[in-house]
């Protein structure tokens, strides 16, 4: 079995996994999807399939969220003067901004609209990213490596592009460099402790199959 074959089947049987196992990702990144074959979750951030009525219902949210920024903008680059008036409009349009952006992050757990589709897999042959370009335009989101060309395990921060909806131009990342060039790269961004203990399974799952 060639690489991509190995990583499309490993990507198939853990997506089912996942969507039938929805509860198991409330609580962790990694998961044990059976048959040799774990998936890391992107926990935290925004990296979801979008359906078409998901599309049509977050579409509005982001158009009011630029309109609620440029009232207040506009106003001040304009002829508005500082005074309770229009502080209480800049006021009023920041909480919106906020409770907008609140909405937006609530749409995107529900499942039936943004499934997880974008994760990490470690199988038995190796471990492959299966993610889009708009997840990381600089970097391969469809890298895969085969264990025995694994070279080093690092942590670092990369840029993912969706965190912008969090303003986190930069997530913490587990990167698995090849020796052969591609790098796989696990994105997190949960709170220190938690962080620490998820790259640590993580890490922990990568050596043990590194020594399989």
């Amino acid at each position: 079995m060639n690489n991509e074959n190995w990583a499309s089947k490993n990507y198939d049987h853990a997506d089912t996994y996942i969507e039938e196992h929805e509860e198991e990702t409330q609580s962790r990144a990694v998961i044990d999807c059976g048959k040799g074959v774990h998936a890391v979750l992107p926990k935290g951030l925004p990296a979801l399939k979008i359906r078409f009525h998901g599309l049509f219902m977050i579409a509005p949210l982001p158009i009011l969220m630029v309109c609620v920024i440029f009232l207040p903008l506009s106003g001040f680059l304009g002829e508005w003067e500082v005074n309770m008036t229009t502080l209480g409009i800049t006021l009023l349009c920041l909480l919106m901004f906020a409770g907008l952006m609140r909405v937006i992050l609530v749409m995107l757990n529900r499942r039936d609209m943004f499934p997880r589709k974008y994760f990490v897999t470690l199988g038995p042959e190796g471990l492959a990213m299966h993610f889009s370009r708009i997840h990381f335009p600089a970097a391969n989101p469809k890298a895969f490596i085969a264990w025995k060309d694994v070279e080093s395990v690092q942590r670092g921060f990369t840029f993912f592009l969706p965190a912008l909806l969090l303003g986190r131009p930069a997530v913490s990342v587990l990167q698995i460099v090849s020796r052969h060039g591609p790098v796989v790269i696990i994105p997190l961004l949960l709170p220190p402790s938690t962080l620490e203990k998820e790259f640590t399974q993580a890490e922990t799952l990568i050596q043990r199959y590194l020594q399989d």
